[in-house]
This record gives C-alpha cells, structure tokens and sequence, in this order.
C-alpha cells in the first residue's frame, strides 16, 4: 500500500476548501479558527496530520491529561522546530504562551496549527481558553479537529468561541466514488469494481476499515503473485471480515 497518500474524496475537498477560506479572509477582522468534525473512522485525523506534514504545518493531537500548561509547552516546541528557534526557556503557562504568540506574531511565514482531539478540551475551560486566545492574539490559523458532536459541545461550551468559528466542515462515510478513489489512490494493484463495491458496501463507507481492507486485499494479492485484485481472488477474505467484531458496525 502506498504511504502517506491523501486521497481527495468529498471530505477532503471541504477540508481543503476550509483552509483556502481562511487564508484568504480579511485577517485584521476574522479570527482564522475552523472546525472539522465527524463520526470516527471517516479520515479527519488522517487528512489533519498527513496534510500538516506535506506541507509542514503544525499538528498537535491533544491527550486526555494535557492542561493548558502542557499544551503551551508542545506548541511552543513544535513552533521552535518549525521556525528553528533556540530557545530553551522554561516558566510558567502565561510565560510560554506570550512566547508563542510572540513567535507567531514576529514571524512572516503563515502559522497554521491543526489540533486533533479538541473534544478533550472542553471539559477543560483553561485549556479551551488558551486556544482561543491564540487565535484572538495572532493571525495565525488553527483548525480544531474533532468527534461527530464537537460542534454542538463547542456551542454548550461557549456560545462566543462557537461564533469565533469562521467554516465547519462535517465528515460523512464515503460513497462509492469515494471508495474507488481511496482504492486507487492508495493501493499498489489493479482492484476490479466488484470488489470495490464490495468494500464500500463491508465498511459502509468508513474510511478507517476501507484502508484495512485494501491491506487485505494485497495481501492476498502479493501470497497469490496476482498482477491484479479481483472479486473472485479475495472473495473468501472479505466474506471473513464481514463475521468479524472490526466491521460489525
């Protein structure tokens, strides 16, 4: 399977579309802060990081124990390996944090930061507060990534934070095109439409499983020497998964 392949399916596209919009917004009155928000499985985290590395963004996926005092610390390590910055300070959280927005703001290049896992955040109010006030301070962009109710909570949590949020984008499973897109994109063989079908109607257009099928599908194809996937080569590997507890829902 090839590595680190974006495919462009129609979740892509909205997410591409939502970092065009606001690189170009008038920055002196629009906050550059997005959301991007789906049921698990779809691509988010997938599209969120392979997209910051090729174009070497900055991704920072939150964890269930950050504060806002470790989340200060990992933006300000990842804007000195990006901007390959010397700076070894340690200190309080208001101390890094005016260091990062003194980074961003000194810097001429365009910050964008992608922040997975913001469903973690609101139960924090500090550590949500950080972010928004990055984004209030500076004119970078920060895209928050999240489950397929981020967008309510970011409302019950702060109805000005939600109003601070200048595009949603909402991930959906794959349709078929989809589905054929990702296989073609991704996998070093000829799959045939059968199975392609066949994978969209297992996984139910859930991105996450398409790509473990794929994986499935090669393999067989590598262990028979096939030049090519077809239905009748992998058939008895997809009727498997079908029984397993990975594709049950």
């Amino acid at each position: 399977m090839k590595q680190e392949v974006v495919a462009i399916t129609k979740n892509v596209r909205e997410s591409l579309k939502c970092v065009e919009y606001l690189r170009r917004r008038p920055k002196t009155e629009m906050v550059g802060l997005g959301l991007i928000y789906g049921p698990a499985g779809t691509g988010k985290t997938r599209f969120a990081r392979r997209f910051a590395i090729q174009n070497n963004f900055i991704f920072i996926r939150l964890e269930s124990t950050m504060t806002a005092r470790s989340f200060v610390y990992s933006l300000f390590d990842a804007l000195k390996t990006k901007f390959n910055i010397s700076d070894n300070s340690r200190g309080s959280t208001n101390t890094i944090y005016a260091k990062c927005v003194e980074i961003i703001n000194d810097i001429e290049d365009e910050v964008i930061i992608f922040i997975d896992e913001i469903d973690y955040a609101f139960k924090d109010k500090k550590l949500l507060g950080t972010i928004r006030d990055i984004v209030d301070e500076t004119i970078c962009i920060i895209i928050l990534v999240g489950m397929q109710n981020a967008k309510i909570e970011l409302l019950k949590c702060n109805s000005h934070y939600f109003d601070r949020c200048n595009y949603f984008v909402q991930y959906t499973r794959l349709n078929l095109k989809d589905v054929q897109l990702v296989c073609n994109e991704l996998s070093e063989y000829q799959i045939d439409k059968d199975t392609i079908k066949a994978i969209k109607e297992l996984t139910r257009g859930t991105l996450r499983q398409v790509v473990k099928l794929i994986n499935a599908c090669e393999n067989v194809a590598k262990s028979k020497q096939l030049k090519e996937i077809k239905y009748s080569d992998v058939r008895a590997i997809l009727e498997e998964r079908v029984k397993s507890d990975d594709f049950a829902n």
